[in-house]
This record gives structure tokens, sequence and C-alpha cells, in this order.
């Protein structure tokens, strides 16, 4: 954001919105549009447990999906909070990407041999506008976002058809 000109006010607790403005905890300042975009949080029940938990009440996560400090235990997915870029996503791609790791790690555990698979960062998106869709992409070595393009939002409608079809 600050390399675009955007200035942000972070870990100010907001008060409320109003037509022009926002007001925190902290102060207030003059808007045009307002974006609000909430931190996640991990869930509830996780504070009931012994699993360690991340600075955002997280399942902390190595680099493998290891739970930190349990043997044989791994988090995939929106409940862990795992090292990686700071642009790394909880979406759904993502945790399939964990996923694999995990599963990876498991079936070498249960062979005897040492747990080192490790998920790839990855950014899959497309935007969809209802007449279009906006591809953004990005990994450890590239990033790109295509402009809007008609086909994109029929491709992302039948992927999510496809998609949701295997879990009902």
């Amino acid at each position: 954001m600050k390399a675009r000109g955007i200035e942000t006010h972070l870990g100010r607790k907001i008060v409320r919105f109003d037509a022009d403005r926002v007001v925190t905890e902290g102060g207030e300042f003059a808007a045009d549009l307002i974006l609000f975009t909430p931190g996640l949080t991990g869930p509830a029940w996780i504070e009931a447990t012994a699993l360690p938990k991340s600075a955002g009440g997280f399942i902390a996560s190595d680099e493998i999906c290891r739970v930190i400090g349990f043997e044989r235990t791994y988090v995939v997915g929106d409940g862990g909070s795992f090292p990686g870029p700071d642009w790394m996503p909880k979406q759904a791609h993502q945790a399939d990407l964990q996923a694999l790791a995990a599963v990876a790690n498991v079936a070498a555990e249960l062979e005897g041999r040492a747990p080192t698979h490790r998920f790839k960062p990855e950014l899959i998106c497309i935007v969809d506008t209802l007449d279009a869709g906006i591809l953004v992409f990005r990994d450890q070595q590239r990033s790109f976002t295509l402009p809007p393009l008609g086909p994109l939002h029929t491709l992302k409608a039948m992927f999510e058809q496809r998609y949701i079809s295997v879990y009902r």
C-alpha cells in the first residue's frame, strides 16, 4: 500500500464508519471510499486445546504442515498458520497444496522415513465480475494479472461446479 501512496491505519480498533470517514480508537480520517478487510482469527475451539497457537489464534505449523511440538500431527487449510510469504492466501487451492504435502509426509513417516515434503505457496484466483473474469496468479517466482476476459467468467463457473461436485 505504501508503495502505491496509500495510507494505512493498522492496529487501531474501528469504532464506526461514517459516510465520509472512518473513526477509530486512535482518531479518525476522511475517506471517499471505504474498503474494510477484517483480519482473520483462528477458530474459537482451538483455545480449549493443547495445540500450539499463532498470534492470530491458528494452529502453529512448520514448513511441512506439521503441528509444532507434536509428532505425526499435521494441519492444512484455514485452521493452520504456516510459514511463507506474507501474500500467501487462505483459499481452497492453497489448502489442496498443503494437503498434498501433509499426506506425503504422513506416508513417509509410516514407512519410517523423515517427512520432508513442503507445500508450494501459490495464489490462483479468478475474480468474477459476472460478465468477465480477471485472473490473478502469484508464486515465489512470478506474479501476473490478466485483464477482464469474458471466457474467464464461464471458466470460473465451470471450475466451481466441478470442484464442489467432488464434495457433494
